[in-house]
């Protein structure tokens, strides 16, 4: 018997968290299941009846899955009826009006033929975005905003993956406001690897050079910081500044120091110490156009 009473406890429980709920303009709320959503009426089951109510007194509906789904625009000086402790017109704006994903494309890649694609998906509190990007090069050569491993020869950027967690201490209802957070970012791209083989032949030595297709990437740490403004309610324009680092690996960082250290002279001309370089810093800049979804 105790086990039923927890069964039919649990499952009274189960129905009333599924249950839809319908807020109205008067700012009075009803909870059931939705059954029909029509031109004129939407009808509302409660307690298994079926109850009809006028599509125009029906502000929004809250599907039991979280969802919401706008009737009608509030009046602007619409207040909470009188047994309510909260003004429902601010709930239902922070709940139904504000967008949580937002999809936006840095404008300043393209200068590089980059398509570089943003999502952010911005978590309840509204001070916590979580993102990925993604961003492909058309480029036939890498150029100066890669200038790490543009030097390599034959060096070409390919594309670049990245996660990303953003921060918003300040007050999110305003126009702009301000965002830092840390990205970690992938960049893959290609070169000719260069491998030189003396040969000594008699009194004179013979020098041959090889070229190796290669793959290469850098995996960079990034902090950021920049600001968000809200040009309309689903258009925004975001700016990112990036500073960070990455370290050189395998070939890559054997390539990079032979190159950098083809001009290493000293101050009298002579040879200076080799180079042997393990860390290169990395730049993040971003002007953002995007949507709310």
């Amino acid at each position: 018997m105790r086990h039923l009473f927890l069964y039919l406890f649990f499952l009274l429980a189960f129905v009333l968290k599924s249950q839809d709920k319908l807020y109205f303009l008067d700012g009075t709320t009803k909870k059931g299941k939705v059954t029909e959503i029509g031109p004129e009426q939407i009808v509302l089951k409660i307690n298994f009846e079926n109850n009809e109510f006028p599509r125009s007194s029906v502000l929004l509906i809250e599907f039991a899955d979280g969802s919401f789904e706008k009737i009608n625009d509030p009046e602007k000086n619409i207040i909470a009826s009188p047994d309510k402790k909260e003004n429902f017109h601010f709930k239902q704006k922070e709940k139904e009006i504000y967008s949580y994903n937002h999809v936006s494309v840095n404008s300043l890649a393209l200068c590089n033929a980059d398509i570089s694609a943003f999502y952010e998906r911005i978590l309840p509190s509204k001070k916590v975005g979580l993102g990925l990007m993604g961003a492909y090069n058309f480029n036939l050569y890498a150029t100066f905003p890669n200038a790490f491993f543009a030097v390599l020869t034959n060096a070409k950027k390919h594309y670049d993956l990245g996660g990303y967690i953003n921060f918003y201490p300040g007050n999110t209802e305003k126009r702009t406001y301000m965002h830092f957070g840390v990205m970690v970012k992938h960049t893959s791209f290609s070169y000719s690897s260069v491998k030189e083989d003396s040969v000594k032949v008699g009194n004179s030595v013979a020098v041959t050079v090889n070229y190796t297709y290669t793959k290469g990437s850098q995996l960079a740490t990034i902090f950021t910081i920049g600001t968000h403004s809200d040009v309309t309610n689903n258009f925004f324009i975001k700016t990112i500044f990036g500073l960070g680092a990455f370290k050189l690996r395998g070939d890559y960082r054997d390539q990079y120091n032979m190159v950098l250290n083809q001009n290493n002279t000293s101050n009298s001309g002579k040879p200076a110490d080799p180079l042997n370089v393990k860390f290169l810093p990395k730049f993040y800049f971003g002007i953002n156009l995007g949507f709310k979804l």
